[in-house]
């Protein structure tokens, strides 16, 4: 890790202007090796924090064991997915690392404790429930009929759709949609601006609404009609997804 990849890490969660006293280097240090991998953060993690989780443990008593809790949130917040960004990078330098880590273990294993979580969805999952849930106005039978005939049959293509994406694009449309996470949080796990994020998104959602266009017709035994209302249903439903993340 260089100086200026420090800087800017420090620069994009500490707000200008702020007394140089105030800002928590040794915190926002250990976060940035960790968000990049570095093996000796990760380690210094564990050291710091393992004990923590076994005393969580100890509270909450979730159905897991104490060895598979530590393995459960040093993953969530460690991991750095295909294309992902590590968790931990969402640390914003307030308050002090300790207590943000401390919460976000509490909130880990008390989410493990409260209840069996069923599997996360994946991506297409997410789209595709959305879709179905949308609400259609009664007076709108053509859409209803849509939705009744072609759902079924979207997932392969939704699938075969989401494969043909940049790893960096799926995660950061899953992050968005699945973990509902809005542009100035994305920014941070990602290293980006807020603005890059923004255009990544819609970029992002653009080529899937594309391509998901050409397999509809590649894939799919469809007429141009029924293919532009299932399109333009997909896309609606794409568009309200993100607006959490574009703060609409």
């Amino acid at each position: 890790m260089t100086d200026a990849e420090l800087a800017d890490f420090v620069r994009a969660r500490v707000p200008e202007g702020t007394r140089e006293d105030d800002v928590r280097i040794e915190d926002l240090l250990l976060v940035c090796a960790c968000a990049k991998g570095a093996r000796s953060a990760e380690d210094a993690m564990h050291e710091l924090f393992a004990e923590e989780i076994d005393r969580a443990h100890a509270r909450m008593r979730p159905p897991i064991s104490a060895v598979q809790a530590r393995h459960l949130v040093f993953k969530r917040f460690l991991a750095i997915p295909e294309g992902g960004a590590a968790r931990v990078a969402l640390y914003r330098g307030e308050p002090d690392f300790a207590s943000w880590m401390r919460n976000a273990i509490n909130r880990t294993l008390l989410e493990t404790a409260s209840q069996a979580r069923p599997p996360p969805d994946s991506l297409e999952d997410a789209i595709l429930k959305k879709v179905s849930a949308s609400p259609i106005h009664a007076l709108d039978p053509e859409l209803q009929r849509v939705k009744q005939n072609y759902l079924p049959g979207l997932r392969l293509t939704m699938t075969h759709t989401l494969s043909s994406l940049e790893p960096r694009e799926r995660a950061l449309l899953r992050n968005a949609i699945i973990d509902g996470l809005d542009t100035p949080s994305l920014a941070l796990m990602y290293g980006l601006s807020t603005e890059d994020v923004r255009t990544a998104l819609v970029g992002a959602r653009e080529k899937l609404e594309y391509r998901l266009k050409q397999g509809l017709t590649e894939r799919m035994r469809i007429s141009d009609r029924d293919h532009t209302s299932l399109a333009r249903l997909v896309a609606t439903q794409l568009e309200a997804s993100l607006s959490k993340a574009f703060g609409a």
